[in-house]
């Protein structure tokens, strides 16, 4: 039994080793050449001698050796056979032909190859970006488990807000499915003690969070848990690029003070320069510079006292009876960790557990309006997941888009290949005559494709990357994890599969129709008259089909950006310069009991400057974020149940504040400094809001909210305050002294130049407060810019599209009709000869073809009604398609393709029929 065993693993030894030999021969022919010739001169050699011992001469030997071994040739290429893996042999030889053709047609072969690239470039450029959104790990410890957790007021679909410092503590404290939490919110701090006061971008973070993301200081340490406690020394780490810029590199950093907000902050750490925590679509607009413990005082941990009335989201009206913040500070950004084993739904239920109870524990803090069962959801959501956001969509146009650019250009090859396939019909007959089966023919076209697709994917790998960073460059809202593409691996082999399925799509046709050709009558006579039409015909609709669907995208999104940008924002930006101030605890203590004042004194400073026209101050300016709240008008309660309770937006504003954005009055007045504090309660709304709430008959005097009530006492015009909507929208305007808060925007009308302007306004603010500092300066033109790079950026990228698939397709069409046009030769030569006119012959060249045409233009056409409320989803556009948009762009690709046909079908029309017949 044992030598049995032996026996059959050594025969399975000798045949993997003359499997790996045969193998190994495909890859040296020319060694392999050698050893034939040598092995074939060693057996004639052999039967030489044993004739020469036989006793016979050696013209007789040679002679019987020759009629003994026959052709050389032939016995040689059947020990070729036997020793190589024929078919791989095959292929190579396929793949070797290829290359010759690449060198051979080397014009045609360059334009596939471009258009390829094009194709397969762009995928592979949106895969690089698919890839570090979804595939790359975050930079930070065990990323797969880390959740974002928010709250929602129900079950279903409804606004998302962050957890209540409070809700952190109890989600903390209760969930067993969580390994560890963290919050962190952000806030601009004032730098001071340099020789300029600066804003510093902050974040108030607990003790857990650089542990939960596993960040270990460069530098020095992180913070206690016991720091974060009322009476604590206060502490800060600096980011790498803070103590870089800041600090100068400082080595003994570690130890010193900054004073922020008026307040010495021991320096105890430096972070890390690859640490980041920036991501705009978790409400982090910028790279924090420093982190600062989050003060667990009695104002962050105590439940808000419920006040009546509220809104539907239960959040109490913001105005009061004297000064106070607008915002809540409690509101914090909860990050947390997935327990070993434990799945994303099993925290989700505890986490619902845990909103029930906290419900039931607090029914008036979460009570509904009009008296519903509250409801409330703690959501916890994959991190990576909530930092891609809604760029998730944007990932998946772009997709879309290269994936029908890719198909297009499949379509365009393949018309190529046809063109090709027919100049080599006599060699492919030639093939089949010595005895290659059909389906070795399709194999060699599909060889020759792969060669193209390889060479394109080659040539898109090599630009993919530029491609990724213009895009990336160009995206309307910056995303870190994003920029972070890069090539891999993993980018190369999606590039290869992608090259290779490529080369199956836009071959398969081109390889059967050539491999179709019968030897007879390709080798006796002419091609037949429109061999191969039908096929290409057939790909010129693919191309059209595809061409007007990105066409019609392109349209409806420019039409959405025309619609927005035509609109009248309802101010005038010009002139108007807007910059950024918060006011410091400092100031804020030293102006009480109304802390406004500050504001009122700036303003003073401000306008006194020699140029200035007027100067305002508002919470948040047009195309900004903007607070709301539910309103309701007093004595209109059974009304409509439309009049009775709807959303606005907020605003606080100082008395200039129309004067200087020139935003008109239309009934009763505007603000004045007797509007403060211990005066009644005043409002002025927009038109929108007076007609929603349907008090256009005498809106001045009418009283809203009940409780505290509001008086109006001016209406003025709508204002665009969302970029992306150009409907306008109910406003509500009170008075900058009757409420506080520290996060401003002042508005300068001025015709000085900016620079200067800035420079004079920042000296004036602080000669009135040394340590104020004054930031993200823009002009108003910049902020109206601004709004619209969303719309922009699909305009761009969906019209490029367009073009490049519009390129192609007129590509197309020039191919096909040169074609047609070589292929037909004789027979237009002979019309003309019989007398037939030019119009005649173009109508003979174009027929056929404008029927594909046609037939594409519908298939396109239906694509883009069918796509329409899709993309409109994806585009944000609330802007409704019309006939006339469709309408043009099927003009437009056909005025372009027509233009790619006339020089071929003009060629055509001005043949010599002399010459041509003459050629033939």
């Amino acid at each position: 039994m044992v030598a049995r065993c032996g026996c059959d693993w050594a025969r399975v030894e000798d045949g993997l080793m003359a499997i790996f030999q045969r193998l190994l021969n495909v890859f040296r022919p020319v060694r392999l050449d050698r050893e034939l010739n040598d092995e074939l001169e060693f057996h004639r050699e052999m039967r030489l001698r044993r004739l020469r011992e036989r006793g016979l001469g050696e013209a007789e030997a040679e002679a019987e050796v020759n009629k003994r071994m026959g052709n050389v040739s032939v016995a040689k290429e059947e020990m070729r056979d036997a020793r190589v893996v024929q078919w791989l042999a095959s292929s190579l030889q396929d793949l070797r032909h290829g290359l010759v053709l690449l060198r051979r047609d080397s014009g045609i072969s360059a334009l596939i190859i471009l258009v390829l690239a094009l194709g397969i470039g762009g995928n592979a450029a949106i895969f690089s970006l698919l890839k570090a959104a979804f595939l790359d790990p975050l930079p930070y410890r065990d990323s797969t488990r880390l959740v974002t957790i928010i709250v929602r007021r129900d079950l279903v679909a409804s606004p998302e807000r962050n957890p209540t410092v409070p809700e952190y503590i109890d989600i903390r404290n209760r969930a067993h499915m969580l390994d560890d939490s963290a919050c962190v919110d952000f806030r601009d701090f004032q730098l001071t003690g340099t020789d300029e006061p600066a804003r510093v971008f902050a974040a108030r973070v607990t003790a857990s969070f650089f542990p939960l993301l596993g960040i270990s200081p460069s530098m020095g340490r992180t913070f206690f848990a016991e720091e974060s406690l009322p009476g604590r020394n206060q502490v800060v780490l600096v980011s790498d690029a803070f103590w870089r810029g800041k600090m100068a590199a400082d080595t003994g950093a570690v130890g010193k003070t900054l004073r922020l907000n008026g307040d010495p902050f021991l320096v105890v750490g430096v972070l890390p320069p690859e640490f980041s925590f920036d991501y705009p679509s978790l409400g982090v607009p910028e790279p924090p510079e420093t982190y600062v413990p989050y003060l667990m005082d009695a104002d962050a941990t105590e439940r808000p006292t419920p006040q009546p009335p509220a809104g539907a989201d239960g959040i109490a009206h913001p105005y009061s009876t004297r000064p106070r913040r607008t915002f809540n500070p409690g509101l914090v950004r909860v990050l947390a960790r997935l327990r070993e084993g434990s799945r994303l739904a099993q925290a989700a239920s505890e986490l619902q557990s845990i909103a029930n109870s906290l419900v039931h524990e607090y029914p008036d803090l979460y009570h509904m309006p009009h008296g519903e069962i509250p409801t409330m959801a703690f959501v916890p959501r994959p991190l990576r997941e909530a930092i891609v956001g809604s760029q998730r969509a944007l990932l998946g146009l772009l997709l879309g888009g290269v994936g029908v650019l890719l198909l297009i250009a499949c379509a365009n090859t393949a018309q190529l290949l046809l063109a090709r396939g027919l100049r080599r019909g006599r060699e492919v007959a030639v093939r089949a005559a010595l005895g290659a089966s059909r389906l070795r023919l399709i194999r060699q076209f599909l060889l020759e494709g792969l060669v193209l697709a390889v060479c394109g994917g080659a040539a898109g790998l090599l630009f993919s990357g530029t491609v990724a960073r213009i895009l990336v460059g160009l995206f309307p809202e910056r995303n870190p994890i994003i920029e972070s593409a890069h090539t891999d691996p993993r980018l190369m082999g999606f590039t290869l599969g992608l090259s290779l399925l490529s080369a199956l799509i836009f071959a398969i046709v081109p390889a059967i129709k050539g491999s179709m050709w019968s030897p007879g009558s390709v080798i006796t006579a002419r091609l037949a008259i429109g061999q191969g039409n039908r096929w290409r015909h057939g790909m010129m609709a693919v191309e059209a089909a595809l061409s007007v669907f990105l066409l019609c995208g392109a349209g409806l999104v420019g039409q959405s950006l025309w619609k927005l940008v035509s609109t009248p924002p309802g101010f005038d930006p010009n002139h108007v310069l807007a910059m950024q101030l918060r006011l410091s605890p400092e100031r804020e203590q030293a102006a009480r009991p109304i802390p406004s004042v500050a504001y009122q004194e700036y303003l003073e400073k401000v306008q006194a400057i020699r140029g200035v026209e007027s100067a305002a101050i508002v919470q948040g300016p047009p195309l900004r974020p903007a607070v709301g709240g539910y309103h309701e008008i007093i004595g209109q309660a059974n009304g409509p149940d439309a009049y009775r309770r709807q959303i606005a937006w907020s605003h606080l504003i100082s008395p200039d504040y129309f004067r200087t954005l020139r935003i008109p009055l239309l009934a009763g007045r505007t603000f004045n400094n007797d509007d403060g504090v211990g005066r009644p309660q005043v409002v002025i709304v927009n038109r929108e809001f007076v007609r929603r709430f349907g008090i256009e008959v005498d809106p001045i005097g009418r009283k809203i909210d009940p409780g505290e009530p509001w008086t109006i006492v001016g209406v003025v015009g709508d204002v665009r305050m969302n970029g992306l909507d150009t409907a306008p929208f109910p406003e509500v305007y009170a008075p900058l002294m009757q409420v506080f808060n520290p996060n401003v925007y002042v508005l300068v009308r001025s015709t000085l130049p900016p620079g200067e302007l800035v420079t004079r306004v920042k000296t004036a603010i602080r000669s009135s407060f040394a340590d104020q500092a004054v930031f993200k300066v823009e002009t108003m033109e910049q902020v109206l810019s601004s709004s619209q790079a969303e719309p922009r950026f699909y305009a761009f990228v969906i019209g490029a599209f367009a073009l490049l698939a519009l390129a192609m397709a007129a590509s197309g069409m020039y191919s096909v009709i040169s074609c047609l046009v070589s292929q037909r030769t004789g027979e237009i030569a002979i019309r003309i000869a019989l007398g037939a006119s030019r119009g005649a012959i173009v109508n003979t060249i174009l027929g056929t073809t404008s029927v594909w045409v046609s037939v594409g233009l519908a298939g396109g056409l239906g694509l883009a009604l069918a796509a329409n409320r899709m993309l409109r989803g994806l585009t944000n556009s609330a802007t409704q398609t019309s006939p006339f948009m469709y309408g043009a762009a099927l003009v437009f690709f056909l005025v372009v393709t027509l233009l790619a046909a006339y020089l071929p079908a003009r060629r055509a029309s001005r043949l010599d029929p002399a010459m041509a017949l003459r050629c033939e």
